[in-house]
């Protein structure tokens, strides 16, 4: 990836992961769907990047769920010649669920790289992580040469994003505390 690409990332556990490991260094060039309220948002912000800055290397990481949402946007992308990279983590479903007894979790696990090729993207599937890296390779010569790149990665489906928490206040004097200083919507407060 290079340093001022522009960076789409759309889904639960996917965007969590992309926030936590994936850098970018330019200001406005990381869009994302947000806490949840957006998703689906990805394939289509990518799409009006690349519209708008037609020279820049656009890559869009999306959840399965969340591609779901506005996958033929893929269409408008090849339709308009706005050569991207489009990257599925194909988990099965709307989120992490190591115990598989999330009700309505479960999406399957749909060939989205078959819908992408038959719209004219270049698309594969990968299974096995030795793959992933040549997989990218392969559609990014595809994107440099003025195709939609597409790969569909089959991720685990008990994979969690986790997070680290600084501070949380469980007693009532500590909450008590937060509150006098403003931070009474924040579940926890940092510096004086």
């Amino acid at each position: 990836m290079q340093r001022e690409a522009i960076l789409l990332v759309d889904g639960q556990e996917i965007l969590n992961f992309g926030r936590q490991s994936i850098p970018t260094f330019v200001p406005g060039h990381r869009l994302n769907s947000g806490p949840f309220g957006t998703m689906g948002v990805g394939l289509p912000f990518a799409v009006g990047a690349k519209a708008a800055k037609p020279s820049a290397q656009v890559i869009c990481l999306h959840g399965d769920g969340s591609f779901g949402q506005k996958a033929m946007e893929l269409d408008t992308a090849v339709r308009h010649k706005l050569s991207l990279l489009c990257v599925i983590s194909l988990n099965g479903g709307w989120t992490a669920d190591p115990e598989r007894n999330k009700p309505g979790r479960d999406l399957g696990y749909t060939r989205y790289d078959k819908m992408a090729e038959a719209l004219g993207c270049y698309a594969e599937y990968v299974e096995e992580p030795e793959e992933i890296r040549p997989a990218l390779q392969r559609a990014w010569r595809k994107v440099e040469e003025g195709m939609v790149g597409f790969v569909n990665v089959k991720t685990d489906y008990r994979a969690r994003a986790t997070t680290v928490t600084l501070l949380q206040p469980r007693d009532l004097s500590v909450r008590r505390r937060l509150t006098e200083r403003g931070a009474a919507t924040c579940p926890f407060h940092l510096g004086s």
